[in-house]
């Protein structure tokens, strides 16, 4: 019989372990197929949007030398030179404007210099218009595009700046290195010009001007396909992955015959099994205490002690989350009511409730219970909307939140920046505490980004003259950098981590008299 358990186990866990693999590499492929397809998407929208600003840079090269085609020919006089200083000055990106005969081979007169002789190399230019430069005789080391207009043996010869050519290509270099190329001379997104691309490794894409001899060219790299996948769709280094574990967890448990996840959970609630953990919240001043959220664990008598992620997602869609609030209100108030007087003044408990405590006034029932249990010195109750389900307005929903209000309790809204339906709650609803998510404060001194979404999401909230609590802290970095804001409340390991009841009491009320 040993033996055969033993078997069985081993072939419960090979099972799991295929059938994470075959998710992992369905995800793999998966995941690969659409960034090189986003990739490309990518680079030719990208490709598309540089054509169409070389193609805008260079019709107003054309523009100029349509304006100054009046004066090709004529002495180099002093209005003629005024005329082309005042075609640079009003018709953007254009640099240089030079007349020239013998088909731009000698220069006759210029609008930086005046009257002027000289002769220089005409043999390059593409298609007789083109020609790209890494500088001239005044900016050795500044890009520039040579525009020729041709009219006989006179022409026109127009700078444009690369200084613009080179923030287009910069900026729109984001997954693939954008090059401009004229000819055999190309020129990267520092603005570098070469004899050839330097960017030779990895998937060529290109794109030709419909109206002038020059194509640019993107470059996809390998490293491109993960920077893509960071920056588009991060959820999916961790979703086939999780989904894998997800999969190779329910396989192990259906081959042990055990009941469904939902099953359960049911079974979980008729023995009591869900238990409340309590985390301090301290004011934002001087760290005293001021209350605490309620987390649910499950306390399974087989698996042990389960954090809220493996159940919570499921209770939710399923609607068993209501009687498992409900039992967590009836903990907390059991253990709590009788110490009322022990609690600091103005003491709150937070609740986490979802779209699904909306369907009735159940929950105002519950509350009115909660509410009633600490006459002997009142406290306050909050409810924590939570965002996995969006919360969808109704009479019942209306209803519900103005009792809610006359009962005095306060509404907070969780992880607050990371949902769906943040402003939307803003909006349709009445709310009175802000909980920053822990995934901005997590990266403060770290990721200036998130640093600026703390900012904001603090000044949005004083504006709407709302309480904040700012959850999630676990360094003194993190102290220090919310202690200008004085924010109302402080949640997180720094100060204290979920906790038993009892533990709490002792570690906060009777260590705290």
């Amino acid at each position: 019989m040993f033996r055969a358990n033993i078997n069985k186990t081993r072939t419960r866990i090979a099972a799991s372990i295929i059938a994470f693999l075959l998710i992992v590499a369905l995800g793999i492929f998966s995941v690969s197929w659409q960034t090189s397809q986003g990739l490309n998407s990518d680079a030719q929208e990208r490709l598309g949007m540089a054509v169409q600003q070389v193609d805008m840079m260079l019709a107003n090269a054309q523009k100029a030398a349509k304006a100054v085609e009046p004066y090709l020919g004529k002495p180099c006089t002093q209005d003629v030179v005024l005329e082309l200083r005042r075609q640079i000055a009003i018709v953007p990106n254009v640099r240089t404007i030079n007349l020239a005969t013998e088909r731009g081979k000698n220069i006759y007169c210029t609008a930086l210099f005046g009257p002027r002789s000289g002769v220089i190399d005409n043999n390059h230019y593409v298609d007789n218009r083109l020609l790209l430069m890494s500088g001239n005789e005044i900016t050795p080391n500044h890009p520039l595009i040579a525009f020729r207009d041709l009219h006989g043996e006179n022409s026109i010869l127009i700078g444009v700046d690369g200084y613009y050519l080179h923030n287009i290509l910069n900026l729109l270099s984001t997954h693939s290195q954008m090059t401009l190329q004229i000819g055999d001379q190309w020129m990267d997104a520092q603005g570098k010009v070469h004899k050839t691309d330097n960017n030779n490794m990895g998937e060529r894409i290109q794109r030709n001007s419909a109206h002038y001899p020059y194509q640019v060219v993107a470059f996809v790299h390998h490293s491109s396909h993960w920077r893509y996948v960071l920056d588009y769709s991060p959820i999916s280094l961790f979703l086939f992955p999780m989904l894998g574990l997800f999969v190779g967890f329910i396989t192990f448990m259906a081959l042990g015959r055990v009941g469904t996840p939902l099953a359960m959970i049911k079974a979980g609630i008729a023995n009591q099994e869900f238990i409340p953990y309590v985390q301090p919240v301290v004011d934002g001043t001087h760290h005293q205490l001021t209350g605490c959220e309620i987390l649910m664990r499950w306390q399974h008598p087989q698996m042990g002690l389960r954090p809220p992620y493996h159940f919570i997602p499921l209770a939710e869609e399923s609607g068993l989350i209501v009687e498992m609030t409900r039992q967590m209100m009836a903990k907390t108030r059991d253990v709590y009511a009788p110490l009322a007087t022990q609690l600091p003044d103005h003491f709150h408990f937070a609740f986490n409730i979802c779209a699904s405590h909306f369907k009735d006034f159940s929950l105002l029932q519950d509350c009115k219970a909660f509410i009633d249990a600490f006459k002997a010195k009142p406290i306050i109750l909050v409810l924590e909307l939570t965002e996995r389900e969006l919360i969808v307005p109704s009479d019942t929903t209306d209803s519900l939140f103005k009792a809610l209000r006359r009962l005095g309790v306060l509404i907070a809204l969780d992880d607050f920046g990371t949902g769906h339906s943040s402003l939307t709650y803003l909006q349709k609803f009445h709310i009175d505490f802000l909980k920053i998510d822990q995934s901005f404060i997590g990266r403060i001194g770290t990721d200036a980004l998130s640093g600026h979404i703390v900012d904001n999401v603090i000044a949005l909230a004083k504006r709407l003259d709302m309480v904040i609590v700012a959850e999630g802290i676990e360094t003194q970095t993190q102290v220090d950098y919310l202690a200008p804001y004085r924010l109302d409340y402080l949640q997180g390991y720094f100060f204290g981590k979920p906790m038993p009841p009892e533990e709490f009491i002792r570690q906060w009320l009777e260590l705290k008299r």
